[in-house]
C-alpha cells in the first residue's frame, strides 16, 4: 500500500542520502553499513528505535511476508526488522540490507516531513507522479545510500554489485538511471 507525500526530487534524495551517510561517519565511498547504522540510529537520531522481532511474530507485523516496519508512536519512530532479514544483513546479502536500508528511509523521511496524506493508491498501486509517493521516496533514498549515484554512474551491474553489495535487483535499477537521463 502506498500514500501520498510531499514532493521531493532525486537531486534532494541524494543531498539526503550523503547528509545520512556523514552522520554515520561513512567514509567508503561505495559501503554503507546498513548493520552498524541499524544499531546506532537511536544515538544519532534519538526519534527513531529499532527493534528485531522474530521470524513468526505478527504481533507487530500481522503479514509474516513482510520482512519489515516502520511505525510511529508517540515518543518516536520505530523500525521493527524480522529475525531473518537481520541475519541475512549481518553476513551482507544485499536485498536483506535493501529491506532495512527501505524502512530506515522511511523513518528519516517522515521526521523531514515527508508525511503520508490521507490519500492512497488503489489503481495498479502507484501514486503517479512518483515523486509523491511515500513508497517511492524510500526506496529511492535507499538506493542512493546504498548505490550513490555519482560514484557508480557507468559501472556494470555486476560491479555495482560486487562493490555495493547490492543485489541484482538493485544494481539493474541504479544502471536504469544511466540509459533513462530524464529520470536522474
Amino acid at each position: 500500500m502506498d500514500y501520498q507525500t510531499k514532493p521531493i526530487s532525486r537531486r534532494e534524495l541524494r543531498l539526503i542520502a550523503n547528509t545520512i551517510k556523514r552522520l554515520f561517519g561513512c567514509r567508503n565511498k561505495y559501503y554503507f553499513d546498513v548493520i552498524d547504522a541499524f544499531e546506532k540510529v537511536h544515538k544519532a537520531v534519538p526519534k527513531i528505535f529499532t527493534e528485531i522481532i522474530e521470524d513468526d511474530d505478527v504481533s507487530i507485523i500481522p503479514d509474516l511476508e513482510v520482512p519489515a516496519a516502520c511505525i510511529e508512536a508517540k515518543n518516536g519512530i520505530t523500525i521493527y526488522v524480522r529475525q531473518r532479514i537481520y541475519d541475512g544483513a549481518v553476513i551482507d546479502k544485499g536485498g536483506f540490507r535493501a529491506h532495512i536500508m527501505h524502512e530506515m528511509s522511511h523513518a528519516f523521511l517522515f521526521l523531514l516531513g515527508f508525511r503520508p496524506v490521507l490519500t492512497r493508491s488503489f489503481k495498479n498501486n502507484e501514486i503517479q507522479p512518483m515523486y509523491i509517493s511515500v513508497e517511492w521516496q524510500a526506496k529511492a533514498l535507499a538506493g542512493e545510500i546504498l548505490v550513490p549515484y555519482d560514484a557508480t554512474k557507468g559501472m556494470s551491474t555486476r560491479s555495482i554489485m560486487k562493490r555495493c553489495c547490492v543485489s541484482e535487483e538493485c544494481a539493474c535499477r541504479r544502471r536504469k538511471l544511466d540509459e533513462s537521463p530524464q529520470i536522474q
